[in-house]
C-alpha cells in the first residue's frame, strides 16, 4: 500500500456539509427578519400611542372648557342656575370618564395584542434557537467524524509507513549479516 492511495476524498465531506451550513444561514436569515418586525412594532405601537395622547388631550381641553365655563356661571350665578351648573359639572365628568374608559380599553386592547403578538415570537425564537442548536450540534458532530476519519487514515499511513521503514531496514541488515555468517562458515570451515 503507497502513500497516494490512501488520501481521503474531501470533496464528498465537504458537499456533506454544505446543507448544514445551508440550514444554519437560513435561521440566520430569520432571525434578522425577526428583528425587523420587531422594529416595526415597535414603530406601530408608538403610533398608537401618539393617537391616543391626542385624544387624551382633546378631551382635557374639552373638560378645561366645561369647568371654566362652570366657574364662569357661578360667577355671576343666582339661585335659578345652580341646577343648571350641576348639570353641566355632571355633563363635564361622565365626558371625562366615558374618555377615559374608551382609551383605557384601547389601551388595554393593544396591549394584549401586542403580548400575544411576544408570545408568538417567543415561540418562534425558541422554535429558532433549537433548530440553530440542532444545526450547530449536527455540523460539529459531523465535523468531529470527519476529522476522527481524517485521524485514522493518517494513524494507518504511519503504520504502513512504519512497517515499510522497519523492513526496509531490517531485510538488508538481516541479509548481510546472513551473507556474513555464510562466508565466514564457508571460508573458515
Amino acid at each position: 500500500m503507497s502513500w497516494q492511495e490512501d488520501k481521503p476524498e474531501t470533496n464528498s465531506q465537504s458537499e456533506a456539509l454544505t446543507p448544514q451550513l445551508t440550514k444554519l444561514n437560513q435561521t440566520l436569515s430569520e432571525l434578522r427578519n425577526y428583528q425587523g418586525t420587531q422594529i416595526q412594532l415597535q414603530a406601530t405601537a408608538k403610533t398608537s400611542l401618539d393617537q391616543q395622547l391626542q385624544q387624551i388631550e382633546q378631551t382635557a381641553q374639552q373638560v378645561n372648557h366645561q369647568f371654566q365655563t362652570t366657574l364662569n356661571n357661578l360667577d355671576a350665578s343666582n339661585n335659578s342656575s345652580q341646577a343648571q351648573l350641576k348639570q353641566t359639572l355632571q355633563n363635564a365628568y361622565a365626558a371625562f370618564q366615558k374618555q377615559t374608559n374608551l382609551i383605557s380599553q384601547k389601551n388595554l386592547s393593544a396591549l394584549k395584542r401586542i403580548q400575544t403578538k411576544q408570545d408568538q415570537n417567543n415561540q418562534y425564537l425558541i422554535q429558532l434557537d433549537d433548530q440553530v442548536n440542532q444545526t450547530i450540534q449536527e455540523t460539529m458532530a459531523r465535523v468531529a467524524k470527519q476529522v476522527d476519519q481524517q485521524f485514522q487514515t493518517t494513524q494507518k499511513r504511519f503504520s504502513w509507513f512504519e512497517i515499510k521503514n522497519y523492513l526496509l531496514a531490517v531485510i538488508p541488515t538481516g541479509l548481510l549479516t546472513g551473507l556474513v555468517f555464510w562466508l565466514l562458515t564457508k571460508f573458515l570451515s
